[in-house]
């Protein structure tokens, strides 16, 4: 059964979600590159300790932090996944909203990653860290 970008997306976004990083790397094609924020990483280990020391750190910093996704279609071989970070410390809170596309191979698996900061978000969650105390 062959499966569509947004379903091959939704997959990946869920095993994030849910900080599966076994699971998240195996949907990667050992060529795949994620580009976020002027950084390249290539491969799916880089890729995912990318993922995984992000949440590291916020599980680190923050009370807590729940993530949500949603997943839209975008061409014939890519989707956009809306991620959503619901971040709470010391009686503040930030819903914090970001996006990635992801581009599929013909062999079904990520091949690329281009994280989408959406306006005003980043300076929003800077913002919130600064008065979490972690400038």
């Amino acid at each position: 059964m062959v499966r569509t970008p947004p379903e091959i997306a939704a997959d990946y976004a869920l095993a994030l979600d849910r900080e599966d990083y076994a699971r998240a790397r195996a949907l990667l094609d050992l060529g795949c590159v994620y580009l976020v924020r002027g950084e390249r990483h290539e491969g799916p280990d880089s890729i995912i300790q990318s993922y995984k020391g992000n949440g590291d750190e916020a599980g680190r910093r923050f009370d807590s932090i729940e993530y949500a996704s949603t997943v839209r279609a975008d061409g014939a071989d890519s989707a956009v996944i809306g991620f959503t970070d619901d971040i709470r410390h010391g009686g503040r809170r930030l819903v914090h909203n970001c996006e990635q596309r992801v581009k599929i191979g013909p062999g079904g698996l990520i091949i690329g990653i281009e994280h989408i900061d959406l306006p005003g978000e980043l300076e929003r969650l800077e913002r919130f860290k600064a008065e979490c105390g972690f400038a």
